[in-house]
């Protein structure tokens, strides 16, 4: 099946089967291997380098070392607003898709700043928007 998409991997690894995934579109690594996860400047230079040639219709899926699935996370939806992750299922033994959107993460927040601070929720901060 050939499809116009891409899934891009957060860390390639040798003992980790993507067949699953490359059923979505084709693949495509953001690191590979044994990352320094240390040298963040290197780190986030090389993430965004690859990420910048995804669509929001592309695919993330996460795989190795939760930094860089953190930032390739945060520079997704920087570049996006949205992101299409993939999780792996295993009562489905396949990835199901999960959107995550930067806007409702902030109407969450606000929302729990507003219950912390006792404010009615749906309150409206100055110079905050909830659209």
């Amino acid at each position: 099946m050939n499809s116009p998409h891409t899934v891009f991997v957060t860390n390639k690894s040798h003992s980790h089967d993507y067949t699953s995934a490359s059923k979505l579109g084709a693949l495509r690594f953001v690191t590979n291997g044994n990352y320094p996860i240390f040298k963040t400047i290197r780190l986030q230079e090389e993430i965004i380098n690859a990420l910048a040639y995804s669509s929001k219709d592309d695919y993330l899926l996460f795989s190795g070392s939760s930094v860089v699935a953190a930032l390739a996370m945060a520079v997704w939806l920087e570049i996006h607003g949205v992101a299409k992750i993939l999780l792996w299922d295993r009562t489905q033994d396949s990835y199901v898709v999960r959107v995550i959107e930067t806007k409702q993460i902030r109407i969450e927040v606000e929302t729990a700043k507003d219950l912390i601070e006792g404010r009615p929720t749906g309150m409206v901060r100055r110079g905050t928007s909830r659209t």
